[in-house]
């Protein structure tokens, strides 16, 4: 089985290349799952931060309430 030196080179390459492209995949899957992460931790955090001003909404008109007695 006699293999050029072309064939040798072309399949190298090729496996090479396969490699990068596993990698780079890789990559952006997880690129992909961080992005869906800080999606989901940012809209918690908006939904905190509207339940907090919901509070303080309500201990203000309790304040002018007790302000005006």
């Amino acid at each position: 089985m006699d293999l050029s030196l072309f064939e040798i080179i072309a399949s190298s390459f090729l496996a090479l290349l396969g490699g990068a492209l596993r990698i780079v995949w890789t990559r952006i899957d997880t690129l992909g799952r961080r992005g869906s992460d800080l999606e989901t931790r940012v809209a918690v955090l908006a939904d905190q931060k509207k339940n907090i001003f919901h509070r303080l909404e309500r201990i203000e008109e309790k304040l002018d309430r007790l302000l005006s007695k």
